[in-house]
């Protein structure tokens, strides 16, 4: 989503320092604050807490670099996307 620790940190009513210990893995979250990071990035507790969820590098700079579109653009990449996913779901039936 492009938010800098310290946006993170306000928007979750948590300190930077509490931000830096939970994405080090010093620090535990209680269910509340999970609550608060599913709803925050839009992504359901389940896969907050899968092992198999892991976020790469690479998901992260297209991310960041995603955010940095114009809404033009955005929509384009997104038309894109669809339409790979239709043209995929319709390999599938063949």
């Amino acid at each position: 989503m492009g938010l800098t620790q310290e946006q993170v940190a306000e928007i979750l009513s948590l300190g930077r320092d509490a931000i830096l210990r939970i994405e080090k893995g010093d620090r535990k979250i209680d269910l509340q604050e999970l609550m608060n990071f599913s709803k925050l990035y839009n992504i359901s507790m389940d896969e907050l807490t899968s092992e198999e969820h892991t976020i790469n590098s690479s998901d992260v700079a297209f991310a960041r670099g995603f955010n940095e579109l114009s809404e033009k653009d955005k929509k384009e990449i997104i038309s894109l996307i669809e339409y790979k996913n239709i043209l995929k779901s319709q390999n599938k039936d063949d």
